[in-house]
């Protein structure tokens, strides 16, 4: 009786989950001209802009943002959203506006030449990695959703393959970046003189802001994913949880308070020119460093434990009964 209540309560789930709403994509450049009959990508689907540059698209319900692509970049960029990513309106009335361009020389390139040493890393290539898959199974859950007569065993465990290296991936390399920002900033304690320890702080929290990035802006993606693959509410919670502690117990009051608490210090330190003013700030300053390094360890300490745990419930690939 229990096992077909259950089977009803899916039943009822797949039902819901059918229910889908239509936007409407509006396609212009900047100076609001209309891009007619163009294709594009919307999660995954390659649609075609009518005369007056719009789209229209019906979405499961459940789903809060779509992935706008370009299907030949070599022809058109797209300039806003930020990264192809467009929030879906609670009126579908509204249009949801992708403004794009013609590729161009890039007038930023000289700013940013530092950085391409840093997304040349092996960190980076892998957060790259994770963001494309990420996207690419964001758009299958839509187009499952969509078509609730795919939504089978085989369907839910193929997802579940696809995820679940996803998830526990960007959950294991936020917890390792974390720990090396915080060594990293341990260290300034010694070298506070030594302009290579900061330099590999600054990349340190490079590399930490690029994977904060990639997990807290899928965050909505990878508990779609646990409900859809895992069937499991339970599971969703324990993922977002998870990541509210990373950042109201971790990112906010240590990774951040870096910025707000020690950088002017640190600054303040190496413009000292009377000697003894500046060994005193010195020893106030390596005190306190050593002090909020150890906090931040105790945490990550318990992050790590929790990551471990979650991860060994999403490597068991029944679905858990809510």
């Amino acid at each position: 009786m229990a096992r077909y209540l259950f089977i009803l309560l899916n039943l009822l789930l797949l039902e819901v989950s059918a229910q889908t709403t239509t936007y409407k994509f509006r396609i212009r450049y900047s100076n609001y001209s209309a891009l007619a009959s163009s294709p594009f990508l919307i999660n995954g689907q390659k649609l075609t802009t009518d005369p007056q540059g719009i789209i229209s698209l019906s979405i499961p319900n459940q789903i809060t943002f779509a992935n706008i692509g370009s299907v030949n970049p070599k022809s058109y960029i797209i300039d806003y959203p930020m990264e192809g990513r467009a929030n879906l309106p609670k009126d579908n009335s509204i249009f949801v506006d992708i403004y794009v361009s013609k590729p161009g020389p890039d007038p930023i390139k000289q700013a940013v030449r530092e950085m391409a040493r840093i997304n040349a890393s092996s960190d980076a290539r892998l957060i790259r990695k994770l963001q494309e898959e990420t996207r690419r199974g964001y758009d299958s859950i839509v187009q499952l959703l969509s078509n609730r007569e795919k939504i089978d065993d085989k369907a839910l465990a193929r997802g579940r393959m696809e995820f679940l290296p996803l998830i526990s991936s960007a959950l294991n390399q936020y917890l390792n970046e974390a720990r090396d920002a915080n060594d990293a900033f341990l260290a300034l304690k010694n070298s506070m003189d030594n302009a290579g320890a900061f330099k590999q702080f600054a990349d340190a929290i490079l590399s930490y802001n690029e994977i904060f990035e990639l997990l807290n802006g899928n965050k909505s993606t990878y508990e779609q994913a646990i409900n859809t693959y895992w069937n499991s509410k339970e599971l969703s919670l324990k993922f977002s949880s998870l990541l509210d502690f990373s950042i109201e117990e971790i990112h906010k009051p240590y990774l951040l308070e870096i910025n707000y608490a020690f950088l002017d210090r640190i600054y303040q330190y190496n413009e000292e020119s009377n000697k003894s003013r500046k060994r005193e700030l010195g020893r106030a300053l390596a005190a306190d460093i050593a002090a909020h390094s150890a906090s931040l360890s105790r945490r990550l300490n318990i992050l790590g434990e929790r990551v471990v745990s979650f991860n060994t419930l999403l490597n068991n690939n029944a679905a858990i009964e809510n």
